[in-house]
């Protein structure tokens, strides 16, 4: 990972290098405002800001309090089914099993279903996305759920408050684990998905070659160019492209009008997504 931090007035106070999980991306981390810079292999920038240990824990509190609820309603329910004996023992059985899947499911599950948000985190405008500022996927919310248990320990969160305290982007360690961070919500901010913008026709798919092989760079290159073309001119975008297109023409066989249409018709068949409608 290469991290430097700046100064607010852009000062260069120090730099850190080590070896980043992904090698086409460089991040700064501006300690002083809590923002971090990714250079992506465009040379395109763009920030997020972090979410420090502070809204982070009113976000929690929120959803411990909304979690409080949901037993209380379960709880309740509970309470009716005892009042017949045959079900009382099976009312139980239903309040353990929701306990369970709140303590360990709630996050994950709100995550996964709101894009990175539970409810206490929309309600502090906090995002859970991947350490490239890219939208989070289910693994990743798995997992860094999966370790809030760790996390919490001795109690109270201590170890991942002390982790977060370590760590320049102040993640935790169920952070660390599920590769992501969690930010202030700009949905500017937020690299969008990959669009294959048109789609492939049928005649562009007779004309490619039959198989398209990347590499994981070349493939992690080409969707953070797809991710960020919205936001690019045309002129920047084909300049981009240019870098990366005619050595991937040359060794694939794709070709196009524009360098930039190279690099999506290979994406496309490497991944297999010609074949969306078009």
């Amino acid at each position: 990972m290469e991290w430097r931090s700046f100064h607010k007035n852009d000062e260069l106070i120090g730099c850190l290098r080590a070896q980043h999980v992904r090698p086409h991306h460089i991040v700064w981390v501006q300690h002083l405002d809590t923002t971090a810079l990714v250079e992506t292999p465009e040379r395109v920038h763009f920030r997020y800001r972090l979410a420090g240990p502070g809204p982070r824990a009113v976000a929690w509190f929120i959803d411990v309090v909304i979690r409080v609820v949901l037993v209380g309603v379960v709880i309740a329910f509970v309470s009716l089914l005892s009042i017949i004996p045959t079900l009382a023992g099976a009312g139980m059985g239903l309040l353990l099993l929701w306990l369970f899947f709140l303590d360990w499911g709630y996050g994950a599950a709100f995550e996964i279903g709101l894009q990175g948000r539970t409810p206490g985190k929309m309600a502090m405008g906090l995002r859970v996305v991947r350490a490239d500022g890219s939208p989070g996927r289910v693994p990743d919310f798995v997992l860094r759920n999966m370790m809030r248990g760790v996390d919490f320990l001795p109690g109270i969160f201590g170890i991942g408050v002390a982790v977060m305290w370590w760590d320049p982007r102040m993640r935790r360690l169920g952070d660390l684990v599920g590769g992501t961070v969690v930010v202030r919500e700009d949905r500017s901010q937020v690299l969008g998905t990959v669009a294959i913008d048109p789609p492939v026709s049928e005649e562009e798919r007779r004309n490619m070659p039959g198989r398209v092989v990347l590499g994981r760079d070349e493939t992690a290159i080409i969707e953070t160019f797809l991710r960020r073309r919205r936001r690019l001119s045309d002129e920047r975008a084909e300049e981009l492209a240019l870098l990366l297109g005619p050595a991937l023409s040359e060794r694939t066989g794709v070709q196009a009008p524009s360098w930039e249409r190279v690099l999506t018709l290979a994406y496309a068949r490497a991944t297999g997504r010609d074949r969306e409608a078009d």
